[in-house]
């Protein structure tokens, strides 16, 4: 199990939305507050003129201080304070995607939420990179070709280059340490998803319409990134990335910024890098 954290209510409008209720211990965040023993609430909100529906223990029908567990992408599991455990089926939300939506809600704004220490079980695990480590060797590899100068971008291939760095958002021919900084502008998740997505769908459509060495990396890169094109919302975990979005979306995008560089460095010929 991944994530676990108690709740003091969980609600639903049986259409698929979920409100939860939290009484945190104060104790649990500073020293002053372990003196004063206070307690406050995260709680979230069902669409105007929804009913609440309770969830409640199917063996002793509580419906107050269930604990949540589960790993991201599972279907949660509920207990009750009874010792009874069971994974709820909700009326429009798959039991895997009800795990996502209380994580989302319990780690909720900065000054409310839970800290992520208290509910994520491994969270002093690294995050792995599989995405930046699949593309490695192909970008590795360009690489090398590029700075021994045993390969040149022709014109063509600076073309291709510059329209795929310019849908990108990358209108000049960046260093790497400026498409660093790009990297940290301000966006919402859905936002940097919506980048990512689109810019893999681009590369891998241009890697079936470019023939050469060129053609050759791009259908490589597209192959090994493959994942990139179904990403979506319920894929992104939660975690504690240098840029604050999800540890998944953070692998994704720093995947396609290695084949930006590479593509960068072809199509200006500063490939000292």
């Amino acid at each position: 199990m991944t994530w676990t954290f108690p709740t003091s209510r969980i609600s639903h409008d049986g259409a698929g939305t979920v409100a939860l209720e939290i009484c945190h211990r104060v104790s649990d965040y500073t020293a002053v507050a372990r003196r004063r023993g206070q307690v406050f609430w995260t709680s979230s909100a069902l669409p105007d003129g929804a009913t609440a529906l309770d969830v409640h223990c199917p063996v002793c029908m509580a419906d107050r201080g269930l604990t949540v567990s589960g790993a991201w992408g599972d279907p949660a599991e509920l207990t009750c304070l009874c010792g009874h455990s069971w994974t709820p089926l909700l009326p429009g939300l798959p039991p895997e995607q009800l795990l996502r939506q209380l994580v989302r809600l319990a780690l909720g704004g900065p000054i409310d939420a839970i800290r992520y220490r208290l509910i994520k079980v491994d969270a002093a695990d690294t995050h792995p990179n599989p995405l930046q480590d699949a593309v490695r060797p192909v970008v590795d590899e360009a690489g090398r070709e590029l700075n021994r100068r045993t390969w040149v971008f022709d014109d063509d291939e600076s073309s291709i280059a510059s329209d795929l760095l310019t849908r990108a958002g990358l209108r000049e021919y960046w260093s790497p340490q400026a498409l660093d900084a790009l990297s940290r502008q301000s966006r919402t998740e859905e936002e940097r998803l919506a980048w990512v997505v689109d810019n893999y769908r681009a590369l891998a459509a241009c890697s079936r319409s470019t023939r050469g060495r060129l053609g050759l990396f791009l259908a490589r890169a597209a192959s090994r990134l493959r994942p990139i094109g179904v990403m979506t919302m319920d894929d992104l975990e939660p975690g504690v990335t240098w840029s604050g979005v999800s540890p998944v979306l953070e692998d994704a995008r720093g995947a396609l910024g290695a084949v930006h560089v590479v593509l960068t460095a072809g199509a200006t010929g500063n490939v000292d890098y």
